[in-house]
């Protein structure tokens, strides 16, 4: 399987993945993220794990160590920041609806190439993915386009742990956009990437992705990004079902704590 590229920041496949009501069995993702923005690339370590109706995703981003504590419990993201001891709380889902684009807009086309991947006991089927959402750049009228590749598990025994987190994302008001602290997301991209991967999530558990995205247009402004097209992917390497601490998924002590 080919490197993968992770864009952008808070998104990519953290929403793809959860916990099945009345399941007891604990779930733990390990592999890669990179993200490709302005020229400019990051990699990043990437560990998922899942307990019930809770997730947490752990990256580092420049040296700097970020967890992601999802619950749909209450319906909130937690973005932990361990270097400044900080923990910034925001609303899962029907996020900004406002200013929400015109996703019912989006088109998708999902398929099967026929080349497969093997992590552990899963057994990865490469699809090409390729989407076009309207939107603006400036004054322009453009598309975001997202195009690469994905690798699904269509039979994978833990599907049925991931239920419940399947079931939210694909729910029409889901939305996240909590970016990772000190960056910025483009509303268009981070949009775009979440409707495409609700569409996505139905069909099989994500072993890794790669998916570029820039914008399809004649201005000035979509050659210009063009030129500065976002990658982003991920690859798990490692599948775990080792019994995880409750603790891992709460707020450690001392840390100051904000709601947005």
């Amino acid at each position: 399987m080919p490197f993968m590229t992770n864009a952008v920041p808070v998104l990519l496949f953290t929403a793809m993945l959860g916990a099945a009501t009345g399941a007891e069995a604990d779930f733990t993702l390990a592999g890669h993220s990179t993200l490709t923005a302005m020229n400019l690339t990051n990699t990043s370590r990437e560990t998922l794990f899942v307990k019930k109706n809770r997730l947490r995703r752990d990256r580092i981003d420049r040296g700097h160590a970020y967890s992601y504590l999802y619950d749909l419990g209450e319906k909130e993201i937690t973005v932990l920041d361990h270097t400044l001891h900080q923990a910034e709380i925001h609303a899962l889902g029907n996020a900004a609806t406002a200013n929400r684009l015109a996703i019912k807009d989006l088109t998708l086309a999902l398929a099967p190439t026929g080349r497969r991947h093997a992590l552990q006991d899963w057994n990865c089927e490469e699809h090409t993915l390729s989407a076009f959402l309207p939107a603006e750049l400036g004054q322009e009228k453009v598309k975001l386009r997202l195009a690469g590749q994905v690798w699904l598990e269509r039979k994978a025994r833990q599907r049925k742990e991931l239920a419940p987190f399947v079931k939210a994302v694909q729910a029409d008001d889901f939305f996240i956009g909590a970016a990772t602290p000190g960056q910025t997301a483009a509303a268009t991209q981070i949009q775009g990437l979440n409707e495409a991967l609700r569409r996505v999530l139905g069909q099989g558990m994500v072993c890794a992705a790669e998916i570029r995205l820039d914008y399809e247009g004649t201005g000035p402004m979509a050659e210009l990004a063009r030129r500065m097209a976002t990658h982003t992917g991920l690859v798990y390497e490692s599948i775990s079902t080792s019994a995880l601490a409750d603790a891992a998924f709460d707020i450690p002590a001392g840390y100051s704590v904000v709601r947005r």
